[in-house]
This record gives structure tokens, sequence and C-alpha cells, in this order.
């Protein structure tokens, strides 16, 4: 079992990106308590998963914020 912040580690991402895929069920994970910000423990075995599908697939490419400039 691994914290959220080593399954982020293994997978390159961050650990709020984790908890988002617990919460779309692309990561097996239960919660440490009955109350709503008990950590969670991510099974090494799903994290695995996710790491060979996501090998599979194109990098994403981030959105740039665009700046709006007023005229002078």
């Amino acid at each position: 079992m691994l914290t959220t912040r080593k399954a982020a580690e293994r997978l390159g991402v961050t650990p709020r990106q984790v908890r988002r895929y617990v919460e779309a069920g692309l990561l097996d994970a239960q919660q440490l308590g009955d109350y709503s910000t008990a950590p969670l423990v991510i099974s090494e075995e799903s994290v695995e998963r996710l790491a060979q599908a996501r090998a599979g697939e194109p990098p994403r490419r981030r959105r740039q914020a665009t700046v709006e400039r007023s005229a002078p």
C-alpha cells in the first residue's frame, strides 16, 4: 500500500491528480478513517496498472494561460 504522495511520485503526477484518479475509479484505494479528510492508501498493483496504461499514451500538452493586454 502506498500513500497518496508516494503514488504521485511513481506516476509522475501531483497528489491531487492521484486523488482524481481514485475518484474516477482508475486507482484502488482505501480511506484510513471514517472522516472526509482521512488519508488514503493506494494499492501498488493499481498504480502499476495505471503507469503501464499511461506509458502507451502520448504526453498531454498543458494549456497555456492567455494574457489580455490593454491598449496603451
